[in-house]
């Protein structure tokens, strides 16, 4: 007996549900084919778990056993598993608006790749001040990466930053 009355084939036969079991997907990450209704890729250990969007890409899908984010961290958008900080490039907290800033980067998933971020910053009074890209080589599972806002990129004091993932590869070495 199927939960939910099983799957439903519009003819009934038999080679319906073959290819209804036969289905694949592949797995984002080492590239092998997997049974759609498998929860974890059979070669790397990947979470098949449809992500952000329905969507099976890297920084979207969660970690089964995600590392502990620190206290103080913000979602990134786009990303289920990386979050961001502020800081001062000088240390610590930003203590004049003129000090370039620090965005600091948590990586609680899977090991990423060529992760490229989108960072916009408005203004207290609402404008945007900036919106550049930042790219990262590697980020482990647990690891910090720092993504540098120079001075000379603020024209004036900083209101609200935004983060968000525009691009990333799963490591499959790490």
């Amino acid at each position: 007996m199927y939960p939910c009355g099983g799957p439903r084939f519009l003819s009934g036969r038999v080679n319906d549900w073959f290819e209804w079991w036969a289905m694949e997907i592949e797995c984002p990450r080492c590239r092998v084919p997997n049974r759609e209704v498998a929860r974890f890729c059979a070669r790397c250990g990947l979470f098949l778990e449809e992500g952000l969007d329905g969507r099976r890409v890297a920084g979207c899908i969660r970690h089964p056993h995600p590392a502990e984010i620190p206290d103080g961290y913000e979602p990134c958008a786009g990303a289920v598993a990386l979050h961001f900080r502020t800081e001062s490039s000088l240390g610590g907290d930003i203590l004049i608006a003129t000090e370039g800033i620090n965005v600091l980067v948590f990586n609680s998933g899977y090991a990423l790749r060529e992760v490229v971020f989108d960072v916009r910053g408005t203004g207290k009074d609402g404008r945007e001040l900036f919106a550049v890209e930042r790219a990262v080589g590697a980020l482990a599972q647990g690891a910090e990466a720092v993504l540098e806002i120079p001075s000379y990129e603020l024209p004036a004091p900083l209101g609200t930053l935004e983060v968000a993932l525009r691009s990333a590869e799963f490591d499959w070495e790490a």
